[in-house]
């Protein structure tokens, strides 16, 4: 028996006035997943956020999450949770103050010291239980807010760009912990517009101006790229690009650390490619992906 989706929408949309900030949008997640909403500042990622998590009334459409319709936003709120990027936490109080006042909201009091307990281990902050949310790093003050969002025990979680502003270190240790809640069976909605964030997503849908661009998992969506794509390496970089630029059938030219990367529709300039210095093939990215479907849909509005 399959089982029902996490997240379910058909047409939903939000209109300001005459601007159109989310086109209908029809999406599907399945159940303890990460799933990546993938897209520029100003996408209308944290607005189609807002409207599945119950905080915004959308213009036109309907949804379900974790069962309950987008019409009972009271329902939505009471099986989700949600984190952004600023951290909300109450810096004055202590790590473990801030996770008993966030779930006597939501639990019987009976209830609150075990959901307290389970969440500081589960996301490695029983060390820092008694510290105030001030004196935690920002790794470990968005963990702390992360914390907040899944002690009631919510079916969803939704992070809205959780990892802006961490460093490398941070983010990674954030991830882990993102992946741990999905083990338990949680699924995890993510926005983001970093394009290795969203590679570690299980599915991931391309947003742009509104609209969802194609979806899916990763994988299927860089092997689904249709042309050819190399490094090239040359001695002088800065001409090198210029000469593949300039070359036929050459459809986009870029600097990548000590590399050119090539895109082509078909092989047809590799051997003049060649010739500029050392060139291999390389499998497409995610932002290949990302810019190939913005390029078209920019071509086609």
């Amino acid at each position: 028996m399959t089982p029902e989706p996490a997240i379910e929408t058909w047409d939903l949309s939000k209109r300001y006035g005459p601007v159109q900030v989310v086109a209908p949008l029809s999406l599907t997640v399945p159940p303890g997943i990460v799933f990546g909403y993938l897209g520029p500042n100003g996408a209308g990622k944290t607005t189609t956020l807002r409207m599945l998590s119950g905080v915004l009334t959308p213009t036109g459409g309907t949804g379900r999450v974790a069962g309950a319709p987008l019409t009972d936003p009271d329902g939505v709120k009471a099986r989700i949770g949600y984190a952004n990027q600023a951290a909300s936490v109450y810096t004055d109080l202590t790590v473990e103050e801030n996770l008993r006042f966030k779930a006597a909201l939501y639990l019987p009091p009976r209830a609150v010291p075990a959901a307290v307990d389970r969440t500081l281990d589960r996301l490695g902050l029983i060390p820092w239980r008694g510290h105030l949310a001030r004196a935690l790093s920002a790794g470990w003050r968005q963990r702390l807010s992360i914390g907040t969002a899944i002690v009631h025990g919510p079916q969803v979680l939704f992070l809205d760009e959780p990892t802006a502003g961490l460093d490398p270190v941070a983010r990674r240790g954030l991830w882990d912990a993102i992946y741990a809640l999905t083990g338990e069976g949680t699924t995890v909605f993510v926005t983001t517009h970093y394009m290795d964030e969203a590679e570690r997503c299980q599915q991931v849908a391309l947003i742009a101006s509104g609209r969802i661009l194609a979806q899916g998992p990763p994988e299927q969506l860089r092997a689904g790229l249709p042309g050819v794509r190399y490094a090239l390496r040359a001695l002088n970089l800065n001409a090198a690009l210029h000469a593949a630029r300039a070359t036929p059938g050459v459809q986009g030219a870029w600097i990548i650390g000590d590399e050119v990367r090539v895109t082509a529709a078909d092989p047809g300039p590799e051997t003049a490619l060649a010739a500029l210095g050392d060139l291999r093939r390389v499998p497409a990215s995610l932002e290949d992906v990302f810019v190939a479907y913005a390029s078209a849909a920019k071509v086609s509005a």
